[in-house]
Order: C-alpha cells, then structure tokens, then sequence
C-alpha cells in the first residue's frame, strides 16, 4: 500500500518506495503474548526492514507504546547492524508513543498532548516538530 498524503508525506509498505526518505515513522501493533510480556516482534521485523533503506543523517521516530529503552537497547542496534551505520552518529532516532486508549471518547486524538524525545538534543526538536506536523 502506498498513498501520498502530500507533497513531502508519504505512507507505504512497500520498501522500494522508502528509499528516499530521511524520515520513518514506526506504528506498529505491540501486542502482548499469554504471559502478558510484550511482544516485540513486529517492531523488531520493521527495524529490519529499515536497516535496508537507512541512510547517513536519516532518522526513525517510533511511536508504538514500549517500555523505556527499547529504542536505544533493542531497536536502534538492528539498524546498526542492518544498515552498517552508526547510531547517533550515521542516523538518530525519535520516540513518540502512542497515547490513544481505544474507546476512550473523552481523551481523543485532538485533546492529548503528544509527548517526543529524541536521542539527541537536536533530534529531539526535530522530532517533535515533526510529529507536530502531522497532527
């Protein structure tokens, strides 16, 4: 699938066309297994598939909900090893969870604050002007 939203925002799924991004957004499911552990799966198999397009000076802004660290311990390391570049160095990365409790009609979309970091002062900005583009 692939759509464009505007002159500069593309959504797909298809690799070919992520090629020239310099931004991805990651919102994927992150289900919880029989344990009531979350399974990481679908974000670790989406870092994957990025490694492949990760260029020098690209950033990946993960917004599926998890635990603190993962995008530094578990996520931006498949990028590295993936890509062959370096984290914070070649490519940064940018965190904005999800914060929409489905079913919830009092605290929709338009009325919660987005909450963005980044891993580094300037990726912090960037990704929160970003995410704020798209809202």
């Amino acid at each position: 699938m692939t759509k464009k939203l505007s002159k500069v925002f593309l959504v797909s799924t298809e690799i070919e066309n992520l090629r020239n991004s310099n931004y991805y957004i990651v919102t994927v499911p992150n289900p919880i297994d029989k344990n009531h552990k979350s399974d990481l799966t679908p974000l670790f198999k989406t870092s994957e598939v990025i490694g492949h397009v990760l260029k020098k000076g690209d950033t990946v802004i993960y917004e599926s909900t998890v635990y603190p660290g993962v995008t530094e311990e578990e996520c931006a390391p498949i990028l590295e090893k993936i890509s062959g570049l370096i984290y914070n160095i070649d490519f940064f990365c940018g965190c904005s969870p999800e914060r929409i409790n489905p079913g919830d009609k009092e605290h929709t979309i338009t009325k919660i604050k987005k909450v963005t970091s980044g891993s580094t002062p300037d990726i912090a900005k960037r990704s929160t002007h970003f995410i704020n583009l798209l809202s």
